[in-house]
């Protein structure tokens, strides 16, 4: 009962990539395009839900000049293999063609983009990238490795565990415009073993904790489920990013006082 109890859980509150498809628009254009495009990188948590609140966003960023993208990367073999799938869909969907590209990072798509992007063929128009943070959330991966043990690796393959094991390597490309976003809200997964969880150290919610150089930072009153759900209350925020290199006088830039 408990394994069951278990596996449910997980795949509840660790929902896999491979739930939700490829977002993009048709392969229709030939020359370069007078046009940006937004990558979207999700991770562990994108579901069905999340591709439709994502996806109903695109007539929204199309009229403001924005082609979307989410693509469908993360493979079970592990970090490097979904590194590589990613910079097959980035080559064949000829994301080099935009004038500008800007990316946003769920977590696991920070830690695979960021190796990938040392290659500075990747991308060269890559304009500007907000990475999701969130104290809590970059804890599930070790969480679900250590407590759920073979029943993740029998719905994630290596890639989970392996990213729970590897620190996390900023960006390294100049010229790049960088933006953090912190959820400051823990999941269902991560309130259940919460004693655990606090149990790997103190959580940090400064904007300079997260090893990451960036030019703005704010926070998001939201768990990592929600922030795909709800990410029609991201978008504005994205675009003030990308538009003025910097997040609107609106968003909330303090750091909330107490630990949930």
């Amino acid at each position: 009962m408990r394994t069951a109890t278990s596996f449910a859980l997980l795949i509840a509150c660790l929902a896999s990539a491979d739930c939700a498809g490829t977002i993009a628009p048709p392969k229709t254009f030939a020359e370069p395009l007078a046009r940006e495009a937004i990558v979207i990188l999700p991770g562990f948590g994108y579901s069905a839900d999340g591709e439709r609140a994502i996806h109903a966003l695109a007539p929204e960023m199309r009229d403001a000049g924005f082609d979307l993208y989410v693509p469908r990367y993360i493979r079970r073999a592990g970090l490097d293999s979904s590194g590589e799938r990613l910079r097959r869909f980035l080559r064949e969907r000829r994301l080099d063609r935009y004038q500008r590209v800007h990316v946003f990072a769920f977590l696991a798509g920070g830690w695979t983009f960021n190796e990938l992007a040392r290659d500075t063929t990747v991308l060269p128009n890559l304009a500007s990238v907000v990475y999701d943070r969130s104290p809590y959330q970059e804890r599930a991966p070790r969480l679900a490795a250590e407590n759920l043990g073979l029943l993740s690796w029998l719905r994630y393959g290596s890639v989970l565990s392996e990213m729970a094991k590897t620190p996390y390597a900023p960006l390294a490309r100049a010229n790049v415009n960088v933006g953090l976003l912190i959820e400051t809200v823990p999941t269902g997964f991560v309130k259940r073993f919460g004693n655990t969880a606090r149990s790997y150290g103190p959580y940090a919610f400064g904007c300079g904790d997260f090893s990451q150089p960036h030019a703005d930072c704010i926070y998001a009153s939201m768990n990592h489920t929600e922030l795909y759900t709800r990410f029609d209350e991201i978008w504005p925020e994205l675009r003030a990013f990308i538009r003025d290199g910097r997040f609107s006088a609106a968003a909330e830039r303090t750091a909330p006082k107490e630990v949930r």
